[in-house]
């Protein structure tokens, strides 16, 4: 059975969306994707990521659990949020969490002209240049000819590379995922750690 979504403030979040599109005529358009978190042969979490379009305005989230056990048991949960409007991102929010304690809490917003990013409570990037694109959509299509993506999380843009047809590998101070893509959406990434390996397998 599929977990329940986080409480913490994925529904605020969404409802606002919605409220702020209610009047529109336009109705939503929504993609939903559930994968299995796999190291080596064995399921270890889950992970979710759904965009809902309406109008000229797109929002994403992103949940996931995955439990280690090396000689202590780790629980990591993660979620992200983020909403486009027009083409640009207005503002989004993330946060990791290990053995149910905040690990990294980020949020970006737009002051004026400027982005604003903020993690753990102190700016780290303020730009003036719009992002347009961000992680979140790497699960929905392909990068095509990106070579970089916003990363909320690292606030910073994380470069991309393509390793072959519908295969691309995104780089961080983490270490690589690479993403493998059938019929345009993402099926498979694989997660290089120093500590581990890890698969985000889609569920069919």
């Amino acid at each position: 059975m599929m977990q329940a979504k986080s409480s913490w403030f994925y529904p605020l979040f969404l409802i606002v969306f919605l409220s702020l599109l209610g009047c529109a005529k336009q109705s939503a358009f929504s993609q939903r994707l559930e994968y299995d978190v796999i190291k080596g042969d064995k399921k270890v979490g889950f992970m979710i990521a759904e965009k809902v379009v309406k109008g000229d305005s797109i929002f994403y989230y992103i949940e996931s659990e995955t439990k280690i056990r090396m000689l202590l048991t780790f629980k990591v949960n993660y979620v992200l949020e983020e909403l486009y409007v027009g083409g640009v991102l207005v503002s989004g929010e993330a946060e990791s969490k290990l053995n149910g304690n905040s690990r990294t809490k980020s949020k970006v917003w737009k002051e004026g002209n400027e982005y604003v990013v903020e993690v753990n409570g102190y700016e780290e990037m303020r730009t003036s240049d719009p992002i347009t694109y961000s992680v979140p959509e790497l699960y929905f299509s392909e990068p095509g000819d990106k070579e970089t993506t916003f990363s909320q999380q690292f606030a910073e843009d994380l470069i991309i590379k393509k390793d072959e047809d519908h295969m691309f590998t995104l780089y961080s101070e983490d270490g690589r995922n690479t993403h493998t893509y059938e019929n345009g959406l993402c099926t498979y990434v694989k997660l290089n750690r120093t500590y581990a390996s890890f698969y985000f397998q889609l569920k069919q």
